[in-house]
Formats: structure tokens, C-alpha cells, sequence
């Protein structure tokens, strides 16, 4: 009887220092409160809590997938493209601008926030085909004394791209890009950022230019046909807007990086000869431009017209 009472003592003293079962302390199968073992009324109770913390996040909509949901959503919302009897470009005009090397149509992420002297956010290439409120973009002419007498968007003239607000993007924002810093660059190829900033500046101008370098100089001046294949300079650094297949990750799935690079080709083009020749001046660009160099501003009448670049060259 001793020996029996002593047991059961010790089995007590025992049981009241474990927190688990052995079942649970080695991983082995759960059991349900029915039957009572290990610590089942604090189990219990922390099922209950987990359920009401669950439909108070539902009712409140702060549900991690609710939340995500929304964010979607609020930058999805489909938006109409401008549409061009004359099809030519106007300033006004709502349009796409889609990278011919991607296949991506320029978005923008309203969630992805970059640090710069104003409000500024993340610029890339998504495969969502559809005009919406993330990549639906307007033509806004820069100067209105630039020497041309009607709306009409001309190679060589200085313009910037203004995307509307929605979501997170509480005012206007322009394409926007500047000098690769030790705090300034893309994030993968690390070649000149591009974002969306709130505030126009000289950092926001671009132009439109023909892309075929041999027909630059004839064709500048010239009216720019929507669709048409055109290469975008930044006119204060001189760069120009590109994207390439490199992989970014964010809440729309994986779309590609948008920087600032001149993707020439890597062939000879006889610069100097035919600078000797008196046929070109030092300020000719002959080498070709790559397909990451090439965009075309999509509107409601139809998709791009033909590539009218030269493929670039391979190595002499």
C-alpha cells in the first residue's frame, strides 16, 4: 500500500510539471478534446480565440488574402483607350506603351513606393494585355511654344507621360528618370532607374524618336502614326527607355524591369569612312537599336503596325 501511494504521489507531482503529452512532444497524432488528454481545455480555448480572430479580420476585411483582393482589384479596373480618326497621335490622347522585346505593356506598381526627393513609384512591363487603370498612360504635351502648330505628337518633340490617379497614387504621375547614383538604379541590371514620379520636373521629358537610325534626320518633324514602332529618349540624360526579360516579382505576378539603356547593336557602322567621305556628320547615330529599344503607344483602333527597324547587326 506504501508503494502504491508513493506512485501515485510521484505520477501527481509528475504530471502537474508536464505542459504536453508524449504523444505531442513527439508529433505523433493529435487527438480532439473528447479525449481529455495533455492540455485540452487550453487547446480548446485557443481554437475558439483562432475562429473569432478569424471572422473579426473577415468582418474588418484585413484578411491577408481580402487585403490582397482589394489591392488588385483597385489597380485592374479596366480603362478606354483614346481612339484616332486620322491615325496619327494627339496629346490628350489615353494609349498603351508596349516594349517590343517583353511583349509587356509599361505599369506601374502603386504599392511599391521609391525613395526620391518627391513621392515616386515602381516602373515595369506586364503581360496583362488589357488597357487598365495601372497601364493606361496620357500623352501631355511638355511646352506649348515648341514651335508646332497643331496637337499632332512629331518625332523629335518633347512630351511626358502622365498616368491618371488610382489607389495608392493620390495625384498626377510622370515617367520619370535620372543619373545612375550610388542610391539611383535599376534594381536587377542596375542601368537607369525609371519610375513614376508625382511631380513634373526636367527629369520627366522625353521624346519620341524614329527608330531607324539611317532615316533619323529625314523623318524628325514628322507626324508619329500610332502604333508605329518608335524608340523613347530621355532628354536630359540623353539614355533611352528599355526593357528587357528580366524577371520582377511583385503582387501582379512576375512582370520585367523597366530601365534607361541604349541597346545598340554591336556591328560596324563605318562611322568614319563615311565622315571622310562627306556623306555624315560626328552627330549621326548609325549603329541600330535592340528590340528592348523599341516601343510602340497602343490606342482603341488597333495593335502595332510593322517593325520598320533594321534586326541588329551581328559582330563584323
Amino acid at each position: 500500500s506504501r508503494l502504491r501511494a508513493y506512485c501515485s504521489c510521484s505520477f501527481a507531482l509528475t504530471w502537474k510539471k508536464m505542459q504536453f503529452t508524449p504523444q505531442q512532444l513527439t508529433g505523433g497524432p493529435k487527438f480532439n478534446h473528447k479525449t481529455r488528454i495533455g492540455n485540452w481545455s487550453e487547446d480548446l480555448e485557443l481554437e475558439e480565440i483562432k475562429l473569432k480572430d478569424y471572422l473579426k479580420k473577415k468582418e474588418t476585411g484585413s484578411l491577408i488574402v481580402t487585403a490582397k483582393q482589394q489591392q488588385l482589384e483597385s489597380c485592374l479596373k479596366q480603362d478606354e483607350l483614346s481612339s484616332s480618326s486620322d491615325g496619327l497621335l494627339h496629346f490628350g490622347m489615353k494609349a498603351m506603351l508596349v516594349n517590343h522585346q517583353s511583349k509587356g505593356a509599361l505599369s506601374v506598381n502603386p504599392f511599391d513606393v521609391v525613395t526620391k526627393s518627391h513621392t515616386a513609384y515602381m516602373i515595369t512591363t506586364s503581360p496583362i494585355g488589357s488597357p487598365c487603370l495601372r497601364n493606361v498612360f496620357l500623352i501631355e504635351r511638355a511646352d506649348p511654344g515648341d514651335g508646332f502648330d497643331d496637337d499632332v505628337l512629331h518625332y523629335g518633340q518633347n512630351l511626358r507621360i502622365k498616368l491618371c490617379p488610382f489607389s495608392e497614387i493620390s495625384t498626377d504621375a510622370y515617367l520619370h528618370s535620372e543619373m545612375v547614383t550610388g542610391l539611383a538604379a535599376a534594381k536587377f541590371s542596375r542601368h537607369q532607374e525609371v519610375t513614376a514620379l508625382t511631380v513634373p520636373s526636367g527629369e520627366t521629358l522625353w521624346q519620341a524618336l524614329y527608330p531607324d537610325t539611317t532615316a533619323r534626320f529625314e523623318m524628325d518633324g514628322e507626324p508619329v502614326q500610332a502604333g508605329a514602332p518608335l524608340v523613347m529618349r530621355h532628354v536630359q540624360t540623353g539614355s533611352f527607355l528599355a526593357s528587357d526579360e528580366i524577371p520582377y516579382h511583385n503582387i501582379f505576378g512576375v512582370e520585367f524591369e523597366v530601365h534607361c539603356f541604349h541597346y545598340y547593336s554591336l556591328g560596324k557602322s563605318q562611322n568614319l569612312v563615311g565622315e571622310m567621305k562627306g556623306e555624315i556628320t560626328g552627330d549621326y547615330a548609325l549603329r541600330k537599336h535592340g528590340l528592348p529599344n523599341i516601343w510602340s503607344f497602343l490606342t482603341d483602333d488597333g495593335g502595332m503596325v510593322g517593325d520598320q527597324t533594321a534586326k541588329p547587326e551581328a559582330d563584323a
